[in-house]
């Protein structure tokens, strides 16, 4: 992957210092462009693009007299002197600011990076618009072109600094925050957290290459990648419906989100109020695993998960059951006979229709007589069946559904077998 340095030529009469970065001095040099060429050379060979108007080409890519009649060194000359095996690219620019002159400058800097560029972005010299129209850019690349950007710097120069002494700040890390902003957006919008997780995951890999970084910095982001592990856990969970483990796994999110809370690091503070943005996706649920699952279904509705939505609904719903019955809601045998005694009940099939063994008879009769009061509640159940059928066929049923049809009838589904679960949940509380 090509390594690349993007800057914008600016049009002043940049006085000459050292550049610092990590504890190390640049070459005595007026421009930043060299001095972060220098620095981060030792990552591989950087290609450099400068960006420039016909203004800033002719004020500073070649040597010039400044108003004290003294010849200042031009960027040209500057990377030969200080770098003579540096590939360097001048790229027009115009000096215009309207809306039309913003989408030229979005086109120029968008073709000039290739795929999977890795990019350092010097921002020092960016005025007026530039900065804004090169993030969008910068942000749209990594989308389209796959490009990443390895840094976001610009150099602090500061006239009174005896020493000639001027820092390159890394701003790179405030990225950090626009990629939790667009992951907890999809997330919300969805319940898929794999962005988040994807841009963690690497994150984490980058901090702990990183000898520089503190010990408390690492912590932070171990702890930042276990919750953003954990809530991606949580999302599959929801994704394949494993009714059984939604609880603990949404108490383990719980625990997590409260340990970053808890960091020092000054990265968390802007990410509290998207940790709380993804807390308020789950403060619904408690320990109540009968409740819970009611809940996890209307989490489906939300984020239009229909398929998962219906699954979990129905299996929630014979999971009520069981732990109403005293049924361990994962021994299979017991747990199968309950389907059919509620399509029993709803049809009112006599026992010479019933398509059950003869061993799960007594269970089913059983299953009945506790079920036959409450069989207006659980008629939603009933036709949730036809449509859960319908999308397990694929859509292949003669009188197959429109795909519209199904969300509103989760939708109702949910609502119409709260009060159901509700009477689950008295009694198991009763056995108490």
């Amino acid at each position: 992957m090509r390594k690349v340095l993007f800057s914008f030529l600016g049009m002043g009469d940049y006085e000459s210092c050292y550049y610092t970065y990590e504890g190390k001095k640049s070459t005595f040099t007026r421009f930043i462009q060299t001095a972060i060429y220098e620095h981060t050379l030792t990552e591989g060979p950087l290609e450099i693009i400068v960006f420039a108007t016909k203004e800033a080409k002719a004020q500073n890519w070649a040597e010039h007299l400044n108003k004290k009649g003294e010849w200042l060194e031009g960027l040209e000359k500057a990377f030969a002197r200080i770098t003579p095996g540096a590939k360097v690219k001048l790229v027009d620019i115009s000096s215009s600011q309207d809306e039309e002159a913003n989408w030229n400058l979005f086109d120029i800097i968008l073709s000039q990076i290739k795929e999977g560029d890795e990019i350092y972005f010097d921002m020092t010299h960016s005025f007026r618009s530039i900065p804004l129209v090169s993030l969008i850019v910068l942000n749209y690349a990594r989308l389209v072109k796959k490009a990443k950007i390895n840094k976001l710097m610009y150099g602090l120069f500061d006239r009174n600094q005896p020493e000639k002494l001027a820092p390159i700040i890394d701003v790179t890390s405030m990225l950090t925050l626009l990629d939790w902003t667009n992951g907890v957006d999809q997330f919300i919008r969805t319940g898929d957290a794999s962005l988040i997780k994807q841009f963690t995951n690497d994150e984490t890999g980058n901090v702990f290459r990183d000898q520089s970084i503190s010990k408390e910095e690492k912590v932070t982001t171990a702890a930042l990648n276990g919750l953003t592990k954990q809530l991606d856990i949580v999302g599959q969970s929801f994704q394949t419906c494993r009714s059984l483990v939604l609880t603990d796994e949404i108490n383990k999110l719980k625990q997590q989100i409260e340990t970053v809370r808890g960091a020092k690091s000054n990265k968390i503070k802007p990410l509290v109020p998207l940790l709380t943005e993804i807390e308020s996706k789950y403060e619904n649920f408690g320990d109540d695993k009968i409740m819970n699952g009611l809940l996890a279904a209307e989490w489906c509705v939300e984020h239009r998960l229909i398929q998962p939505g219906i699954t979990l609904l129905q299996e929630s719903c014979v999971t009520a059951i069981c732990y109403a019955l005293q049924i361990d809601p994962t021994e299979r045998e017991k747990r199968k006979c309950i389907n059919p005694a509620i399509k029993i009940l709803m049809r009112n099939l006599p026992e010479k229709r019933w398509t059950v063994k003869e061993k799960e008879k007594p269970l089913v009769r059983e299953i009945l007589a506790f079920l036959k009061p409450y069989r207006e509640q659980l008629k939603p159940f009933d036709s949730l069946s036809d449509y859960r059928n319908d999308i397990n066929h694929a859509g292949t049923n003669s009188d197959a559904r429109k795909a519209e049809i199904f969300l509103p009838s989760l939708k109702k589904g949910v609502k119409e077998l709260r009060p159901f679960f509700e009477k689950m949940l008295e009694l198991t509380r009763q056995q108490v």
